[in-house]
C-alpha cells in the first residue's frame, strides 16, 4: 500500500477546558503488535534545536547547542550511540534555519546577517549520514539585500510557524514530493509601513536535491498587505512553484462577517519554472465555506489542494461539516471538487449519551451539526486513486489572569480518519479518541502518522484511562509532560476497523522512566520500524527501538 504523507496548515481557534490527571489508572496490556528494546544510555545533548533522519535501521540526528551542532550516529539492532562529533565553525551571529533531508542528501541550513553591507545570506552545509560529518565548511545559496521578516507564513508542518527555540527563523523551506526538489521563501521588510498601501516581496528560490538552483526571483503580490495573506506554499517535482492565499474584500480586521460569511476568497497563484509573473484560480466550492486548506502531493507527482469545509452559516469560520479535495493540472487548473459531508454518527462518537441525543434532536429540527477546529495533517493517496484523510481537532486559548500574567493553553483532541474511493465515495470514516493539553505547541502531544501493510497507525502519548474507551464515553485529558503511555490506533485500510494498540509506558520501560517526550522525535527507519530518543535522568539520554509485528 503505497501512500503520499505531507503536512497542512491551519487557521482556526476555540477554546475549552483541562481535566487532570487524578484518578487511580487501570492495568494496560502491551499490544503484541510491537516490540521495542532500549539502547545503553549516553551522554545528553540539551540543544535548542534536534532534527533527527532514519535510513536501513540508522539513526542520524543533529543539534544546536549554542554555537555548537552536534551530529550522532546510532547503529546496529540496539541502536546504540556508535559515533559523535562536535562543530563549533560556524560562523559568528548564525541562526540554523531548517535541516532537511533530500533524496539520500542532508543539508542543515543557517542565516547570517551581513552588517556591513546589510545583506541577509542564507547558507548551505551537507551532512555525510554514513560518516557521520560535515561533507564541507558550508555554501552561501542567497544573498538579500536589505532585511528580510520571519513568520511571513506557516511552514508546512507541526512546529505551527517559523519560530522555534526562542529563535526567530527568516526563511521557509518546503520539498516535492519525491524529495527532488526544494522551495525557499521569504519576505522583504516593505518599504511602507501601511499594510493599506505596501506589495509584499516574497523571494522564490528552487533547487534540486544536489541544491543546484534551478530558479530564483523576488515576486510582488498583486494585492497589499491589507488585502491578503500567504497560506500555503509548494514546489513540483518540475520546478513550479504554487501559492495559496486569502484575498480579502475587505482590509485583514476580521475574517468572517457577523453573519457567518466570509470576508476573504481563496486564489491559487502559480508561478511557472523561470517565471517571475504569477497566473491565479479562485478555488472555491459552491454553497460552501472552505476555512481550512493545504497542498499535497500524490506518488505519481499530481498535486493536491484539500481540507476541510463549513455549510454557509454563522460562524462557518470554526465548523467542520465536511472534507474536500482537487487535483492540480500542471497549467494551474483545478479538477471538479470531490467532497463527502461528515455522518451525524461520525459526530456523535466519544460524546456522552445526553449529548448525543442533543445533536439527534437538533439534527431533526433542521439545524445543521459540526465538528469543530479540524485541521487535516495528512492526505494518504493510494495507488487505485483512492484517497484517505487524517485529521486532527487542535486549537489553543490564551487567558489573562488578574495581575496581567497571559496564559496559552495549546489542545490537541479527537483525530478524524476516513477513506473516499477513486470514484469519490464516502468507504468509511471514523473519530479516534483523543485528548491532550498542554503550555507549549506540541511537545508530546499530536501524533505520528506510519503506514505498514494493509494498515494505517496513528501513535501518540495518551492517559491510560482511555484504553478501554466506549462510543458514548469523552476520553480523560493527557496533560502534556505528566507521562502516559505511547499507544494509539492500528486502522485497517480496506475497511476502516479500528484496533487500540498500546507500546509503552514512559514511566516504566522495562525499568527505565522515560522523559522530555516529543511526537516529533518519532523517526521512521525501516518499513516496520522507527525510533524515538528520551531522557532518562542522571544527564543520560537513551534511544527506543520500536518494531511492528507484522
Amino acid at each position: 500500500m503505497k501512500k503520499n504523507l505531507i503536512y497542512a496548515l491551519s487557521f482556526t481557534l476555540l477554546s475549552t477546558t483541562v481535566i487532570g490527571q487524578k484518578d487511580k489508572e487501570p492495568a494496560v496490556e502491551l499490544s503484541k503488535d510491537f516490540t521495542y528494546t532500549l539502547s545503553t544510555p549516553y551522554e545528553v545533548v540539551d540543544g535548542r534545536t534536534k532534527e533527527y533522519f532514519g535510513s536501513n535501521g540508522e539513526v542520524l540526528s543533529a543539534k544546536f547547542q549554542g554555537k555548537k551542532c552536534i551530529l550522532q550516529k546510532f547503529e546496529g539492532g540496539t541502536l546504540n550511540e556508535a559515533k559523535r562529533k562536535v562543530y563549533e565553525d560556524f560562523p559568528e551571529g548564525f541562526v540554523e534555519e531548517d535541516i532537511i533531508e533530500l533524496n539520500d542528501h542532508y543539508y542543515v541550513y543557517y542565516s547570517v546577517w551581513d552588517k556591513a553591507n546589510k545583506k541577509e545570506q542564507l547558507y548551505v552545509r551537507e551532512i555525510d549520514f554514513k560518516k557521520c560529518e560535515f561533507v564541507d565548511k558550508g555554501e552561501k545559496i542567497i544573498t538579500v539585500d536589505g532585511k528580510i521578516t520571519g513568520g511571513f507564513s506557516v511552514k508546512v508542518g507541526w512546529t505551527g510557524g517559523i519560530s522555534f527555540g526562542g529563535i526567530e527563523k527568516k526563511f521557509s523551506f518546503e520539498k516535492s514530493y519525491d524529495n527532488s526538489k526544494l522551495l525557499v521563501s521569504f519576505r522583504k521588510v516593505p518599504e511602507k509601513k501601511s499594510d493599506k498601501e505596501s506589495h509584499d516581496v516574497i523571494g522564490l528560490y528552487a533547487y534540486d536535491d544536489k541544491m543546484t538552483e534551478i530558479s530564483g526571483q523576488m515576486v510582488k503580490m498583486p494585492y497589499t498587505e491589507a488585502k491578503m495573506n500567504n497560506v500555503a506554499y509548494t514546489i513540483d517535482s518540475d520546478g513550479d512553484i504554487y501559492i495559496l492565499t486569502e484575498v480579502f474584500k475587505v482590509d485583514q480586521n476580521r475574517r468572517f462577517e457577523k453573519d457567518g460569511s466570509p470576508n476573504f476568497k481563496i486564489e491559487l497563484m502559480t508561478i511557472n519554472k523561470g517565471k517571475t509573473e504569477a497566473t491565479a484560480v479562485d478555488v472555491a466550492l459552491p454553497g460552501k465555506i472552505i476555512n481550512q486548506i493545504g497542498f499535497f502531493e500524490g506518488p505519481k507527482g499530481e498535486l493536491y489542494i484539500a481540507g476541510y469545509y463549513a455549510n454557509a452559516k454563522k460562524s462557518a469560520g470554526y465548523n467542520t461539516d465536511g472534507m474536500f479535495y482537487f487535483t492540480l493540472g500542471r497549467d494551474g487548473s483545478l479538477s471538479k471538487s470531490t467532497d463527502v459531508e461528515i455522518p451525524l454518527a461520525v459526530m456523535q462518537q466519544y460524546l456522552s449519551e445526553r449529548t448525543q441525543k442533543k445533536m439527534e434532536q437538533k439534527d431533526e429540527d433542521g439545524d445543521d451539526m459540526s465538528l469543530t477546529n479540524m485541521i487535516l495533517r495528512q492526505l494518504l493517496v493510494n495507488e487505485d486513486g483512492s484517497v484517505v484523510f487524517v485529521g486532527e481537532r487542535h486549537y489553543s486559548v490564551t487567558t489573562t489572569d488578574s495581575k496581567g500574567n497571559r496564559r496559552t493553553t495549546y489542545y490537541y483532541k479527537n483525530m478524524l480518519i476516513a477513506k473516499l474511493g477513486k470514484d469519490g465515495e464516502l468507504a468509511w470514516m471514523n473519530q479516534l479518541p483523543k485528548s491532550q493539553s498542554g503550555g507549549a505547541p506540541r511537545g508530546g502531544m499530536g501524533y505520528k502518522y506510519m503506514a505498514s501493510g494493509n494498515s494505517h497507525y496513528v501513535l501518540f502519548l495518551d492517559n491510560a484511562r482511555n484504553i478501554s474507551l466506549a462510543l458514548n464515553e469523552i476520553p480523560k485529558n493527557h496533560s502534556d509532560g505528566l507521562g502516559g503511555y505511547l499507544t494509539g490506533f492500528k486502522v485497517d485500510d480496506e475497511t476502516g476497523e479500528i484496533k487500540r494498540v498500546s507500546i509503552l509506558d514512559t514511566r516504566n520501560a522495562k525499568g527505565t522512566a522515560l522523559y522530555q517526550f516529543e511526537t516529533g522525535r518519532l523517526v521512521e527507519i525501516n518499513a516496520n520500524q522507527f525510533a524515538l530518543e528520551c531522557y532518562k535522568k542522571d544527564k543520560e539520554d537513551v534511544m527506543i527501538n520500536i518494531k511492528i509485528m507484522e
